[in-house]
């Protein structure tokens, strides 16, 4: 399967434009070609631009950082982590004592948001992408979800690109989770639609002067198409022409090599 010419013109025209991460704007620590170009000429255009990552390695003020490292100046509310939705969820419903499966990045954020972090009698169990798992803490998460209290997880990725190829997400650390105890967690993340949705409701625009810009099908072309704004899959990261050509699912409305191509369409 090849890419074959496609018309641009809808794209053109969107007002809003999500970006995910991981794969799509960057690789590890490579910063694709055309990014900072492409970013520069949507902000000259007055278009809106957030961006989205299920990857919750990492705290809002880290991620920011790491941006900034990047030459990639955002601010707070351009920035969309599958950690929101979840906290979101954890105040309303009450819940003030977590068993994390998390970084300690990741950890310094619960604890400003005034959660009680815990090793002993959580009243729910929240599962992120902890690149720091211990086996010790893996037992003791095991324990905690098979006494039946609540389990949530911020997002299901099965995987994360690396410049290398990959490695292990909170999807795999779920799915080892699920052998031991046969629970799945409710999950808040991508493909969860409402991480687009909000924002738009928030500037009273519609889905259709959206677009969706991702590397993954099952995540970021999946929560578009149920958000009803046109998607863009990117192949510089997860996926590639013949994942999209078998999927039955999900389907972009446009495919492009990676970013560098939007940079060229809006020179």
């Amino acid at each position: 399967m090849t890419l074959t010419k496609q018309d641009f013109t809808e794209i053109k025209k969107k007002e809003v434009f999500f970006f995910d991460l991981d794969g799509t704007i960057y690789l590890g620590n490579k910063l694709f070609d055309g990014v900072l170009e492409l970013i520069e000429l949507l902000r000259r255009k007055e278009k809106r631009i957030f961006f989205l990552s299920n990857n919750s390695s990492l705290s809002t003020a880290d991620y920011l950082y790491k941006l900034k490292k990047f030459k990639l100046f955002l601010n707070r509310e351009e920035i969309i982590l599958s950690q929101h939705p979840t906290i979101d969820y954890l105040h309303k419903k009450g819940y003030n004592k977590l068993f994390l499966l998390g970084t300690t990045s990741l950890k310094q954020e619960f604890l400003e948001e005034r959660f009680i972090l815990t090793d002993a009698d959580p009243e729910i169990v929240v599962l992120a992408f902890d690149k720091e798992l211990t086996y010790d803490r893996l037992e003791k998460a095991s324990k905690f979800i098979q006494k039946d209290i609540p389990y949530v997880a911020t997002h299901l990725d099965n995987r994360c690109p690396i410049e290398e190829g990959y490695i292990p997400d909170a999807g795999g650390i779920a799915a080892l989770l699920y052998k031991t105890t046969e629970r799945i967690p409710k999950v808040f993340g991508k493909p969860n639609k409402e991480m687009l949705l909000f924002k738009l409701e928030q500037y009273n625009l519609a889905p259709n002067t959206a677009v969706m810009i991702g590397d993954r099908l099952y995540t970021d072309i999946k929560m578009g198409n149920s958000a009803g704004i046109t998607t863009c899959c990117v192949l510089s990261g997860e996926t590639d022409l013949e994942m999209i050509h078998h999927s039955t699912d999900f389907k972009p409305d446009y495919i492009i090599e990676g970013v560098w191509t939007l940079r060229d369409l809006f020179r």
